[in-house]
């Protein structure tokens, strides 16, 4: 998962039709915006950060600033997957890093009592996406307060979990 960074604008009512168009002009000329959905905008970057919050301030519009991780392409979401994050227009995955966990589910070596499907299986209800990581594992995300509760599951079934690399 890449790291990007949002900003949450909280436009202000009873602006003229064009004021929004005025503010994406100014952002097109100072910045790369990475992504956006309605409100929030996508960035890549530190510096693209600065320029962005620039504009906004230019234009006395405040913003939230938000962490954001981006799903891989062809990341399966789970029903709990709108809770923690969001798609965006050009169809790409989000989710706010503050709320979740990823990790991946490992099988030590010589464990032949190990079931690691039994543990995906009883996992499963709990996930927010998996997608196939960088070395081949299923990166498997959750909220960040069920790590302890992946943990025992994994436990349970001759498992354990890992941070993926």
């Amino acid at each position: 998962m890449e790291r990007k960074i949002g900003l949450d604008m909280q436009l202000p009512e009873g602006k003229q039709p064009g004021f929004y168009a005025q503010i994406v002009k100014g952002l097109a000329d100072k910045t790369m915006l990475f992504d956006r959905d309605k409100e929030l905008l996508v960035v890549g970057d530190e510096r693209e950060y600065d320029a962005a919050l620039e504009v906004l301030q230019h234009y006395k519009v405040p913003a939230d600033r938000l962490e954001l991780l981006l799903l891989p392409e062809g990341a399966q979401l789970y029903g709990l997957f709108a809770d923690y994050g969001f798609s965006s227009r050009s169809e790409r995955h989000y989710l706010y890093e503050h709320l979740v966990w990823p990790f991946a589910l490992v099988v030590p070596d010589r464990a032949a009592s190990a079931e690691p499907k039994q543990a995906l299986l009883q996992m499963e209800e709990h996930l927010i996406a998996s997608y196939d990581g960088s070395n081949g594992q299923t990166v498997l995300v959750t909220d960040r307060e069920f790590t302890e509760l992946m943990e025992r599951i994994a436990r349970a079934y001759g498992c354990g979990v890992a941070t993926p690399a």
